[in-house]
Formats: structure tokens, sequence, C-alpha cells
């Protein structure tokens, strides 16, 4: 029995495989939301930290042990918001989620080890949120993204010469560059989107 489809070359297929993405990459719209909800969550504590200790004279990094408790429940009805109005899943979107988790879970893991080990977590940190930061723009083939993660790797390259105590302003300028930057520009062009 003859059927009036073709066998595909490696070339149409290759070209077929792209254009699935691409249609899939169409439909992950980012509105800069999660950037910028955490980006202002860090450079927040960053500031209380930096400045609060020593007008304080004692430790305020319990400013770090609230941020996920803002950022996290905010998160999470966000997208479970956002997840209603959405269409069907696809690929993309389900590979800049899984990017975030594991961002979450290494840096869980960095914070738990440098506690334990007694060093200063930011250069690791900044190492991480460089990498997921680095894919996402990957993913959305957005670059400000790309190299707001060049913010980052350099944050942490920067934070080897200078004593720990300034390592929390190399994060927060890192964290303007590489996540508010970025994310005022997604949430700009996607609200030019919508009009």
């Amino acid at each position: 029995m003859k059927t009036n489809e073709e066998a595909f070359n490696p070339e149409q297929s290759l070209r077929v495989i792209r254009e699935t993405i691409d249609l899939a990459k169409g439909s992950v719209r980012e509105s800069g939301f999660h950037f910028l909800l955490w980006g202002w969550l860090v450079v927040l504590a960053g500031l209380i930290e930096y400045f609060g200790l020593p007008a304080l004279g004692r430790s305020v990094h319990w400013v770090w042990g609230i941020m996920p408790l803002i950022g996290a429940p905010t998160s999470i009805v966000y997208e479970w918001r956002r997840n209603k109005l959405r269409g069907p899943r696809n690929i993309i979107r389900d590979w800049y989620g899984q990017v975030w988790m594991a961002f979450g879970i290494s840096l869980a893991i960095v914070i738990a080890l440098s506690i334990h080990f007694r060093v200063g977590p930011i250069p690791y940190i900044l190492l991480l949120a460089g990498t997921a930061t680095f894919i996402s723009g990957t993913l959305l083939r957005f670059l400000p993204l790309k190299l707001g993660s060049m913010a980052f790797w350099l944050g942490a390259l920067i934070c080897i010469p200078v004593p720990v105590e300034t390592h929390i302003l190399i994060e927060v300028v890192a964290t303007i560059l590489g996540y508010l930057v970025p994310g005022y520009m997604l949430n700009y062009n996607e609200r030019k989107k919508d009009v």
C-alpha cells in the first residue's frame, strides 16, 4: 500500500524538529516576574545585612531566612494562576522549570555545605545563579539574561581577592545586573506584546 507521505531525509527531519522547538519557544512567555521578585528580595536582604550589621552591632543573617518565606509562596501562587491561563504544556516550558528547580536544590546544598564548613556561600551562589540565568536566557533566546549571567560569574571572580565582608555588596550589584535589568526588559517586552 502506497502512502502520500514521503520519508524525511536527515536535513528535513532536523528542520521539522527545529520548527517544533521554535513553536514551543514561542509559547513560553516570560514576564520577568520571578527575576524581579527574587532580584528585589536578594537586593533588599543584602542591603539590610550589609548596612544593618554595623548599625545593630549584631548578626542580621535572619533576613535571608525571611526571603524564601516571602518569595516561595508568592512564586507558587503566581505560577498556579499563570498555569490556569496557559495553553498545554510544552518541552521548553518544562526545561525552564527544571533549570530553576535544579538551581533551588543546588542552592540549598551550597548553603548547608557553607554553614557546615564555615565558608561564605556568596561566590558559590553567584556561580549557580549565573548558570541558571544563562540556561534560561538560552531557552528563552533572550540575550540580556545571558549577559546578566556574566555579571554573576564576574561577581564570583571578584569575590576571590576582596574581603568576605564585601561579598554581599558584590552579590547586590550582580543581582541588579543579572536579575533586575533583564527582568525589567522581559516585563517591558511582555507588556509590549499585550498591547
